[in-house]
Protein backbone atom coordinates (compact mmCIF):
# COMPACT_ATOMS: atom_id res chain seq x y z
CA UNK A 1 0.00 0.00 0.00
CA UNK A 2 1.16 3.52 -0.81
CA UNK A 3 0.16 5.61 2.23
CA UNK A 4 0.06 9.37 2.59
CA UNK A 5 2.74 10.62 4.98
CA UNK A 6 2.03 11.49 8.62
CA UNK A 7 3.06 15.06 7.70
CA UNK A 8 0.32 15.20 5.05
CA UNK A 9 -2.21 13.88 7.56
CA UNK A 10 -1.20 16.74 9.87
CA UNK A 11 -1.57 19.26 7.02
CA UNK A 12 -5.12 18.05 6.39
CA UNK A 13 -5.95 18.51 10.08
CA UNK A 14 -4.55 22.06 10.00
CA UNK A 15 -6.66 22.79 6.89
CA UNK A 16 -9.79 21.52 8.67
CA UNK A 17 -10.09 18.61 6.26
CA UNK A 18 -11.14 15.14 7.42
CA UNK A 19 -12.34 13.71 4.07
CA UNK A 20 -9.42 12.62 1.88
CA UNK A 21 -7.52 9.71 0.32
CA UNK A 22 -5.38 7.75 2.79
CA UNK A 23 -3.72 5.05 0.68
CA UNK A 24 -3.60 3.43 -2.75
CA UNK A 25 -3.07 -0.27 -3.28
CA UNK A 26 -2.85 -2.83 -6.05
CA UNK A 27 -6.48 -3.87 -5.61
CA UNK A 28 -8.09 -0.58 -4.58
CA UNK A 29 -7.82 2.49 -2.40
CA UNK A 30 -8.63 3.73 1.08
CA UNK A 31 -10.51 6.98 1.82
CA UNK A 32 -11.28 8.72 5.07
CA UNK A 33 -14.67 10.25 5.83
CA UNK A 34 -14.44 11.79 9.27
CA UNK A 35 -14.15 8.91 11.76
CA UNK A 36 -14.82 6.24 9.13
CA UNK A 37 -12.55 4.50 6.62
CA UNK A 38 -13.81 3.21 3.24
CA UNK A 39 -12.01 0.65 1.06
CA UNK A 40 -13.00 0.70 -2.65
CA UNK A 41 -11.86 -2.31 -4.68
CA UNK A 42 -11.28 -6.02 -4.25
CA UNK A 43 -9.46 -7.94 -1.48
CA UNK A 44 -9.97 -5.42 1.34
CA UNK A 45 -7.26 -5.33 4.02
CA UNK A 46 -7.97 -7.22 7.23
CA UNK A 47 -9.60 -5.02 9.85
CA UNK A 48 -7.00 -5.79 12.54
CA UNK A 49 -4.05 -5.05 10.25
CA UNK A 50 -5.67 -1.87 8.99
CA UNK A 51 -6.42 -0.66 12.51
CA UNK A 52 -2.80 -1.25 13.56
CA UNK A 53 -1.50 0.57 10.45
CA UNK A 54 -3.70 3.65 10.99
CA UNK A 55 -2.80 3.84 14.67
CA UNK A 56 0.94 3.52 14.11
CA UNK A 57 1.08 5.95 11.15
CA UNK A 58 -1.36 8.64 12.23
CA UNK A 59 -2.51 7.87 15.78
CA UNK A 60 -6.00 7.42 14.30
CA UNK A 61 -8.61 4.93 15.46
CA UNK A 62 -11.65 4.80 13.13
CA UNK A 63 -15.13 4.26 14.49
CA UNK A 64 -15.91 2.02 11.53
CA UNK A 65 -14.37 0.30 8.53
CA UNK A 66 -16.36 -0.18 5.31
CA UNK A 67 -15.58 -1.91 2.01
CA UNK A 68 -17.22 -1.89 -1.42
CA UNK A 69 -16.36 -3.84 -4.56
CA UNK A 70 -16.40 -1.57 -7.60
CA UNK A 71 -18.48 -2.36 -10.69
CA UNK A 72 -18.42 -0.95 -14.22
CA UNK A 73 -21.85 0.73 -14.19
CA UNK A 74 -22.54 3.30 -11.52
CA UNK A 75 -26.18 2.20 -11.41
CA UNK A 76 -25.04 -1.32 -10.41
CA UNK A 77 -22.89 -0.15 -7.51
CA UNK A 78 -23.97 -1.70 -4.21
CA UNK A 79 -23.65 0.04 -0.83
CA UNK A 80 -20.46 -0.56 1.12
CA UNK A 81 -20.47 -3.38 3.67
CA UNK A 82 -19.48 -2.86 7.28
CA UNK A 83 -16.28 -4.80 8.05
CA UNK A 84 -15.71 -3.60 11.59
CA UNK A 85 -16.99 -1.03 14.08
CA UNK A 86 -20.12 1.13 13.77
CA UNK A 87 -22.36 1.88 10.81
CA UNK A 88 -21.90 5.54 9.85
CA UNK A 89 -25.29 6.36 8.35
CA UNK A 90 -25.26 10.00 7.29
CA UNK A 91 -22.49 12.10 8.82
CA UNK A 92 -20.83 15.48 8.27
CA UNK A 93 -17.24 15.91 7.16
CA UNK A 94 -15.02 18.93 6.66
CA UNK A 95 -12.95 20.05 3.70
CA UNK A 96 -10.94 23.27 3.86
CA UNK A 97 -13.12 24.45 6.74
CA UNK A 98 -16.44 23.85 4.94
CA UNK A 99 -18.86 21.11 5.99
CA UNK A 100 -20.77 18.56 3.89
CA UNK A 101 -23.31 15.81 4.49
CA UNK A 102 -22.03 12.42 3.26
CA UNK A 103 -22.99 8.76 3.42
CA UNK A 104 -19.76 6.74 3.43
CA UNK A 105 -21.66 3.51 2.90
CA UNK A 106 -23.56 4.92 -0.11
CA UNK A 107 -23.32 3.22 -3.49
CA UNK A 108 -21.69 5.09 -6.36
CA UNK A 109 -20.62 8.08 -4.27
CA UNK A 110 -20.63 9.21 -0.68
CA UNK A 111 -21.99 12.63 -1.73
CA UNK A 112 -18.59 14.32 -2.01
CA UNK A 113 -16.12 13.54 -4.79
CA UNK A 114 -12.74 13.71 -3.04
CA UNK A 115 -10.75 14.14 -6.26
CA UNK A 116 -12.27 17.62 -6.73
CA UNK A 117 -10.91 19.01 -3.44
CA UNK A 118 -8.34 21.34 -5.00
CA UNK A 119 -10.77 22.53 -7.67
CA UNK A 120 -13.27 23.38 -4.94
CA UNK A 121 -10.54 25.25 -3.07
CA UNK A 122 -9.77 27.17 -6.27
CA UNK A 123 -13.46 28.02 -6.74
CA UNK A 124 -13.66 29.33 -3.18
CA UNK A 125 -10.72 31.64 -3.82
CA UNK A 126 -12.20 33.29 -6.93
CA UNK A 127 -14.72 35.39 -4.95
CA UNK A 128 -17.21 35.00 -7.80
CA UNK A 129 -20.29 37.20 -7.81
CA UNK A 130 -22.60 34.93 -9.85
CA UNK A 131 -22.04 31.20 -10.21
CA UNK A 132 -23.77 28.51 -12.32
CA UNK A 133 -23.31 24.88 -11.28
CA UNK A 134 -24.46 22.37 -13.92
CA UNK A 135 -24.88 18.70 -12.92
CA UNK A 136 -24.52 20.10 -9.41
CA UNK A 137 -25.11 16.81 -7.55
CA UNK A 138 -25.01 17.69 -3.81
CA UNK A 139 -23.81 21.23 -4.61
CA UNK A 140 -20.32 21.13 -3.09
CA UNK A 141 -19.05 23.70 -5.63
CA UNK A 142 -22.11 25.82 -4.87
CA UNK A 143 -21.18 25.78 -1.18
CA UNK A 144 -17.67 26.98 -2.06
CA UNK A 145 -18.90 29.85 -4.23
CA UNK A 146 -21.72 30.89 -1.88
CA UNK A 147 -19.36 30.86 1.11
CA UNK A 148 -17.32 33.50 -0.74
CA UNK A 149 -20.39 35.67 -1.35
CA UNK A 150 -21.64 34.49 -4.76
CA UNK A 151 -25.26 34.31 -5.85
CA UNK A 152 -25.68 30.80 -7.24
CA UNK A 153 -27.78 28.68 -9.59
CA UNK A 154 -27.50 24.89 -9.17
CA UNK A 155 -28.92 22.54 -11.81
CA UNK A 156 -29.38 18.79 -11.51
CA UNK A 157 -32.00 16.34 -12.78
CA UNK A 158 -32.41 14.87 -9.29
CA UNK A 159 -34.54 16.70 -6.72
CA UNK A 160 -33.11 14.43 -4.02
CA UNK A 161 -29.47 15.49 -4.46
CA UNK A 162 -30.47 19.14 -4.76
CA UNK A 163 -32.22 18.70 -1.42
CA UNK A 164 -28.90 17.61 0.03
CA UNK A 165 -27.36 20.65 -1.65
CA UNK A 166 -29.74 22.94 0.20
CA UNK A 167 -28.84 21.19 3.44
CA UNK A 168 -25.13 21.60 2.69
CA UNK A 169 -25.59 25.35 2.31
CA UNK A 170 -27.53 25.57 5.57
CA UNK A 171 -24.88 23.45 7.29
CA UNK A 172 -22.39 26.21 6.50
CA UNK A 173 -24.57 29.02 7.78
CA UNK A 174 -25.80 30.03 4.31
CA UNK A 175 -29.52 30.56 3.76
CA UNK A 176 -30.35 28.48 0.65
CA UNK A 177 -33.38 30.70 -0.03
CA UNK A 178 -31.38 33.93 -0.26
CA UNK A 179 -29.55 34.39 -3.55
CA UNK A 180 -29.42 30.67 -4.36
CA UNK A 181 -31.54 28.95 -7.02
CA UNK A 182 -32.01 25.19 -7.39
CA UNK A 183 -33.38 23.86 -10.69
CA UNK A 184 -34.34 20.18 -10.87
CA UNK A 185 -34.07 19.96 -14.64
CA UNK A 186 -32.03 18.76 -17.61
CA UNK A 187 -28.90 20.93 -17.99
CA UNK A 188 -29.20 20.65 -21.78
CA UNK A 189 -32.59 22.37 -21.57
CA UNK A 190 -31.67 24.89 -18.88
CA UNK A 191 -28.65 26.44 -20.62
CA UNK A 192 -30.60 27.64 -23.72
CA UNK A 193 -33.20 29.21 -21.42
CA UNK A 194 -30.54 31.04 -19.42
CA UNK A 195 -28.90 32.22 -22.66
CA UNK A 196 -32.21 33.49 -24.02
CA UNK A 197 -32.79 35.49 -20.82
CA UNK A 198 -29.33 37.02 -21.14
CA UNK A 199 -28.06 35.67 -17.84
CA UNK A 200 -24.31 35.85 -17.26
CA UNK A 201 -21.95 34.41 -14.66
CA UNK A 202 -18.31 34.89 -13.69
CA UNK A 203 -17.95 31.24 -12.62
CA UNK A 204 -19.56 28.22 -14.27
CA UNK A 205 -18.88 24.63 -13.18
CA UNK A 206 -19.63 21.95 -15.77
CA UNK A 207 -19.11 18.44 -14.41
CA UNK A 208 -21.39 16.07 -16.36
CA UNK A 209 -21.67 12.29 -16.10
CA UNK A 210 -20.37 10.16 -18.95
CA UNK A 211 -23.89 8.88 -19.55
CA UNK A 212 -27.24 9.77 -18.05
CA UNK A 213 -30.99 10.16 -18.57
CA UNK A 214 -33.08 13.21 -17.80
CA UNK A 215 -36.67 14.00 -18.76
CA UNK A 216 -36.74 11.16 -21.30
CA UNK A 217 -33.52 12.28 -23.03
CA UNK A 218 -30.20 10.42 -23.05
CA UNK A 219 -27.03 12.40 -22.28
CA UNK A 220 -23.81 11.19 -23.94
CA UNK A 221 -20.68 13.11 -23.10
CA UNK A 222 -18.98 12.75 -26.51
CA UNK A 223 -21.98 14.31 -28.29
CA UNK A 224 -23.34 16.75 -25.72
CA UNK A 225 -20.32 18.17 -23.92
CA UNK A 226 -19.13 20.38 -26.84
CA UNK A 227 -22.60 22.00 -27.01
CA UNK A 228 -22.57 22.70 -23.28
CA UNK A 229 -19.03 24.13 -23.40
CA UNK A 230 -20.06 26.57 -26.15
CA UNK A 231 -23.27 27.62 -24.41
CA UNK A 232 -21.55 28.06 -21.05
CA UNK A 233 -18.77 30.15 -22.57
CA UNK A 234 -21.38 32.48 -24.11
CA UNK A 235 -22.73 33.12 -20.60
CA UNK A 236 -19.35 33.99 -19.10
CA UNK A 237 -18.59 37.53 -18.08
CA UNK A 238 -15.27 38.94 -19.43
CA UNK A 239 -12.46 37.41 -17.35
CA UNK A 240 -14.93 34.84 -16.03
CA UNK A 241 -14.02 31.18 -15.51
CA UNK A 242 -15.50 27.91 -16.77
CA UNK A 243 -14.42 24.70 -15.02
CA UNK A 244 -14.97 21.65 -17.24
CA UNK A 245 -14.57 18.25 -15.62
CA UNK A 246 -15.40 14.66 -16.56
CA UNK A 247 -14.66 11.03 -15.73
CA UNK A 248 -14.86 9.56 -19.23
CA UNK A 249 -12.43 6.61 -19.19
CA UNK A 250 -11.77 6.82 -22.96
CA UNK A 251 -10.34 10.36 -22.74
CA UNK A 252 -7.00 11.77 -21.66
CA UNK A 253 -6.37 15.30 -20.46
CA UNK A 254 -5.25 16.15 -23.98
CA UNK A 255 -8.55 14.84 -25.41
CA UNK A 256 -10.49 17.15 -23.11
CA UNK A 257 -8.31 20.09 -24.12
CA UNK A 258 -8.87 19.35 -27.82
CA UNK A 259 -12.62 19.13 -27.30
CA UNK A 260 -12.67 22.55 -25.63
CA UNK A 261 -10.35 24.00 -28.28
CA UNK A 262 -12.70 22.82 -31.02
CA UNK A 263 -15.84 23.93 -29.19
CA UNK A 264 -14.41 27.41 -28.59
CA UNK A 265 -12.68 27.95 -31.92
CA UNK A 266 -12.66 31.66 -32.69
CA UNK A 267 -13.36 32.65 -29.07
CA UNK A 268 -11.01 34.61 -26.84
CA UNK A 269 -10.15 32.01 -24.25
CA UNK A 270 -7.22 30.77 -22.20
CA UNK A 271 -7.04 27.19 -20.88
CA UNK A 272 -5.28 25.81 -17.82
CA UNK A 273 -5.43 22.31 -16.36
CA UNK A 274 -7.40 21.92 -13.17
CA UNK A 275 -5.75 20.87 -9.91
CA UNK A 276 -6.18 17.32 -8.67
CA UNK A 277 -4.87 15.85 -5.42
CA UNK A 278 -1.52 14.14 -6.09
CA UNK A 279 -2.46 11.23 -3.81
CA UNK A 280 -5.41 10.31 -6.10
CA UNK A 281 -3.84 8.85 -9.28
CA UNK A 282 -7.12 7.89 -10.97
CA UNK A 283 -8.99 11.16 -10.81
CA UNK A 284 -11.39 13.21 -12.91
CA UNK A 285 -10.06 15.20 -15.86
CA UNK A 286 -10.49 18.92 -15.38
CA UNK A 287 -9.82 22.08 -17.34
CA UNK A 288 -10.18 25.75 -16.40
CA UNK A 289 -11.17 28.06 -19.24
CA UNK A 290 -11.00 31.83 -18.85
CA UNK A 291 -12.83 34.25 -21.11
CA UNK A 292 -10.25 36.84 -22.09
CA UNK A 293 -10.93 40.29 -23.53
Amino acid sequence: MDWISPAQWTVYAAEETDAHRVANGKDGWLDRYGDWILWSGSNPPRAEALSDELASRYGFTPRGYLARELVRKASDQKPAALIAGEEPGEITVQENGLSYWVEPAGGYSSGLFLDQRLNRQWASGLSAKRMLNLFAYTCSFTVCAASSGAKTCSVDASKRVLGTGRRNLALNGINPAEGNRFLADDAMKVTPRLLKRGETFDLIVLDPPTFGRADGRVFRIEKDLPVLVRDCFKMLEPEGWLLVSCNYAEWSQRDLQRLCDDALRGCSAKQDSGSLPPEIPRAALSLRVRRTT
